[in-house]
């Protein structure tokens, strides 16, 4: 949920290798210098920690296979290393699979990417201009994201860590506001979209967004270490430990245990870094969505400076790659997911920390996506 600065400083980190992110268009694909080794991996990790991460995990998967990286604290009480494996929140990643559910229904005609969301939730939002299923998944509705009033600082934030939320409650929270502008004219990213979507998903189906996420995407993909925890603050063992600065002096507090129902649909979703790469790569492999819903998937849009955003899908070109992906941030938990469009290179990215976590250590991360995939320059 925490994307707009992560988006901020990838733009950054992007520019300056040189990066164009637009929409989609047809170039020709250089041929990459080799990936990082184990060394250059453990090395980018280790710089995101010396900036003030507590922990970090690496997981690539590219011409030499699959590699585990870990730096770092994972357990601050304990004093114990990350470990390889170990669940963590996705945070905004989340946006990625909830679109591919609500596509897949649009694959089986029971949404029209183009049809108001009235259509199929009559008198849930209460403004007279029309918002289009579309507009929602591309972050272009207008409507007001209703993470800024109930996560307002993270001092807030802590405090409401076990506050239960209803879908219901976060849109009326949201719909207190105007409009921030006419659907279709900007980009703006708003959690709120995607919390619409989770409710549409509920109403088309008549099943728990939860269950079609699994139908859908999960068991196809055989993802056994990702799910939705909704209200139950706790998560299932083994899992990463995610700290945050909630006093501002020096020392963090451990967030793990977090009622996620303020995220739902839009950021709750639990997974490895593992897992996260195995979904990417059904995903762009055309394994859970029809070619046409994919490309649609893809059209993307200007978003954040030297980022496009498509239907929950964040875009780059890097070194004549189209990449795709998302970054995702909530209490105690950032992270970076991309992958090529051949997608024979892929890399998620973990850090134990996310609102407090310094500009440095979010740009040594985006640092290390971007040698990831245009190789290592030594070899």
């Amino acid at each position: 949920m925490r994307l707009r600065r992560s988006i901020t400083c990838l733009a950054s980190a992007v520019a300056v290798a040189g990066v164009l992110g637009s929409a989609p268009t047809a170039t020709h694909a250089a041929e990459p210098t080799p990936p990082l080794s184990r060394s250059e991996l453990r090395e980018h990790a280790r710089e995101i920690v010396a900036n003030g991460a507590p922990g970090v995990q690496v997981t690539t998967r590219d011409e030499y296979g699959v590699r585990n990286v870990v730096e770092g604290v994972g357990n601050l009480r304990r004093q114990e290393p990350p470990r390889v494996g170990r669940q963590f929140r996705l945070g905004s990643v989340t946006k990625s699979f909830t679109a591919t559910v609500v596509l897949s229904l649009v694959d089986d005609r029971r949404i029209r990417l183009d049809a108001p969301i009235a259509r199929y939730l009559p008198n849930l939002l209460p403004y007279r201009r029309s918002i289009t299923v579309r507009q929602l998944l591309e972050h272009r509705s207008g409507l007001f994201d209703y993470k800024s009033a109930v996560w307002p600082n993270v001092k807030a934030t802590a405090a409401s860590r076990f506050r239960d939320y209803t879908p219901a409650d976060l849109v009326r929270i949201a719909a207190r506001e105007p409009l921030q502008f006419a659907p279709g004219e900007r980009f703006e990213y708003s959690n709120t979209d995607y919390v619409v979507l989770g409710m549409l998903v509920e109403k088309v189906t008549g099943n728990a967004y939860e269950h079609e996420l699994w139908q859908r995407v999960l068991r196809p993909t055989h993802l056994r270490d990702t799910y939705v925890p909704g209200h139950d603050p706790r998560l299932r063992r083994p899992a990463a430990r995610g700290y945050e600065d909630v006093r501002s002096q020096g020392g963090l507090t451990d967030l793990t245990r977090f009622n996620m129902s303020a995220a739902w649909a839009s950021g709750d979703l639990v997974s490895t870094t593992a897992d996260v790469n195995r979904f990417y790569d059904a995903l762009l492999d055309g394994r859970l969505l029809s070619r046409k819903m994919l490309h649609a998937m893809k059209q993307s849009g200007p978003a954040f400076p030297g980022f496009g955003y498509g239907l929950g899908l964040g875009h780059l070109q890097k070194c004549g790659q189209q990449i795709w992906g998302h970054v995702g941030g909530v209490p105690g938990y950032n992270t970076f997911a991309f992958t090529n469009d051949s997608t024979k290179r892929q890399i998620t990215i973990m850090v134990n920390r996310s609102f407090t976590l310094d500009d440095e250590a979010s740009d040594a991360a985006l640092a290390l996506v971007a040698a990831e995939f245009c190789g290592s320059s030594t070899r």
